[in-house]
């Protein structure tokens, strides 16, 4: 089975660098822009069911690259719930304890949130459940639009669990591939789309 999960698009929270979490935040004029554009040079890849967090930025996301909403609105690939961390500048995190402990104490809930490892067994449980809707329809493809750190927790877990969580990139609009065998571990094969955007994201980075 093929899954293809899509980051959506910039939302007005990723313009002004603030760690979203589950605040719905909706996309920015300018994610929206961009994301119209991207999905004139890029043929996003269909699937024949489609999931989507049910925050609106992922929802939109999906209705901008392929004219019509989810099949299947799944909570489970939610953005992290971050507490009061949710809505702070990024740059202020580095020094604030509810951060620092979240980060260096994964089995820690942040307070109003949840702990990094529930996060990440959230984020495998939504890949499995997906998985079971598809194979129960007998369907080969799945498209799911989601949150960074949704991505990051699945391929971690499905794809390379050497490769640290805050090293996958994960630009906004970008597919990752992922074809994996009913009954697998892990994936067969595995690949970001489209490179164009991979390779604009990394250089920002420099």
């Amino acid at each position: 089975m093929i899954f293809y999960l899509i980051r959506h698009a910039k939302s007005i929270s990723n313009a002004a660098n603030e760690w979203t979490g589950q605040i719905d935040a909706p996309l920015s004029h300018q994610g929206i822009k961009e994301q119209k554009e991207l999905a004139v040079k890029f043929a996003y890849p269909k699937g024949d069911l489609y999931f989507s967090s049910p925050l609106s930025r992922s929802i939109d996301t999906l209705k901008i690259i392929y004219g019509h909403g989810p099949d299947i609105i799944l909570p489970e690939l939610s953005e992290c719930s971050l507490g009061i961390l949710e809505g702070m500048k990024y740059d202020n995190l580095d020094t604030d304890v509810e951060y620092l402990s979240w980060m260096n104490e994964p089995d820690v809930p942040v307070q109003g949130g949840e702990s990094f490892n529930e996060f990440k067994e959230r984020s495998e449980k939504s890949f499995e459940m997906m998985a079971r809707l598809a194979i129960e329809k007998k369907y080969k493809s799945v498209v799911a639009v989601t949150h960074g750190n949704v991505m990051r927790a699945i391929l971690h877990r499905f794809v390379d669990n050497s490769v640290k969580h805050n090293e996958w990139l994960i630009p906004n609009g970008g597919v990752h591939m992922l074809d994996i065998k009913e009954g697998s571990e892990k994936a067969d094969s595995y690949k970001k789309m489209p490179p164009f955007l991979f390779e604009e994201f990394e250089r920002s980075l420099r």
